[in-house]
């Protein structure tokens, strides 16, 4: 009897082959698990990928999904899925040997509900040296929303559920149900009007009825980072995808969706570099700037890097309240109940 659904949204046949080359490799639990490999809309081969795989990955499905979104393939995945527990991973996510005997120990515990681990970089080149700056130190370790890693110590523990980052999501399926699934997530580009806020709203969910994260650092992916996105081209792209999610979500928060309320995060971000920067933007301190410019170039980098993100986050934002508010039809998508019927 198959228990776990190991769930691939993917639009690069590219991607895809080097994620199930990893998944062909993982030492086997000791309960039954599928593959299933949700091609979303892209006129690229990933079936010829997917099959050529079968004899090495067991209960293996390709499944073609025609709306387009990450969304509307993390959805048909949860359908399809004959196992009770959802474990979503993305094409770019090259799982470590034992991350499914990993999944499968955290959940021997019926009181977990939501797991997942360490999403550590793996850089197709090394980054530059103003990408440091950009992660966040908590008392746990360290994260990068904007490449979606998590570099935490080596200790099991609960975490907040905001920590269940899409990129390496397990999760029961009935809790996924009960919760509604995910909201609009990573459209093309020509549909950024209908992007929305993801994996979020999920994670407020379950964070504000007491469901917690179980962080396992076993549970380890390698979140492959391409060149082109260490660069400041690919960060201003980001924070105009961010600005459209959080448009999103104050317009669904303004319009009755109380679950963004958010009651209990128990999450500090600032570190020391998080503190210079909030002085530097509150009160625009330009003697600590110029002397932060002195003595490291790439911190200076990292703050014009910064603003331009800044900036670009704004745009975002402004760009999808404007397309809301000049489209009623657009505000009746943003204001859906629920994405999963």
């Amino acid at each position: 009897m198959i228990k776990y659904s190991v769930i691939i949204p993917t639009c690069n046949k590219t991607l895809v082959e080097r994620c199930l080359e990893h998944l062909s490799k993982i030492n086997k639990p000791k309960d039954d698990y599928e593959v299933l490999v949700v091609h979303n809309v892209t006129k690229e081969d990933v079936k010829g990928v997917t099959d050529g795989y079968n004899d090495r990955i067991p209960n293996l499905r390709y499944i073609f999904e025609e709306n387009y979104g990450q969304m509307h393939s993390r959805h048909r995945g949860a359908k399809e899925a004959q196992g009770e527990i959802l474990c979503y991973i993305d094409d770019d996510s090259f799982v470590d040997e034992n991350w499914l005997i990993a999944i499968e120990d955290t959940f021997k515990n019926k009181e977990v509900v939501l797991a997942g681990g360490n999403n550590l970089p793996l850089y197709e080149s090394p980054p530059p040296k103003w990408l440091k700056y950009f992660w966040i130190k908590e008392k746990y370790g360290k994260w990068m929303g904007q490449l979606s890693l998590i570099d935490f110590y080596e200790k099991e523990r609960e975490l907040p559920a905001f920590f269940a980052f899409g990129c390496n999501l397990i999760i029961k399926k009935d809790i996924f149900y009960k919760f509604g699934g995910t909201n609009p997530d990573v459209v093309p580009k020509e549909k950024q009007r209908f992007q929305g806020d993801g994996e979020t709203a999920l994670s407020i969910k379950l964070n504000n009825n007491g469901y917690f994260l179980h962080f396992n650092p076993k549970i380890k992916i390698y979140h492959f980072v391409p060149t082109g996105r260490m660069t400041l081209e690919y960060f201003q792209k980001r924070a105009f995808y961010q600005g459209v999610c959080d448009s999103f979500s104050k317009i669904r928060k303004e319009n009755g969706f109380t679950y963004y309320d958010i009651r209990s995060s128990e999450v500090s971000s600032e570190n020391n570099i998080g503190i210079l920067i909030r002085i530097y933007t509150e009160i625009n301190n330009k003697i600590l700037t110029v002397f932060l410019k002195i003595i490291s170039n790439s911190y200076n980098e990292f703050i014009d890097i910064k603003e331009a993100y800044e900036k670009s986050y704004k745009e975002g934002f402004d760009f999808h309240q404007n397309e809301v508010k000049n489209d009623p039809e657009l505000l009746k998508w943003v204001l859906k109940e629920n994405y999963l019927e």
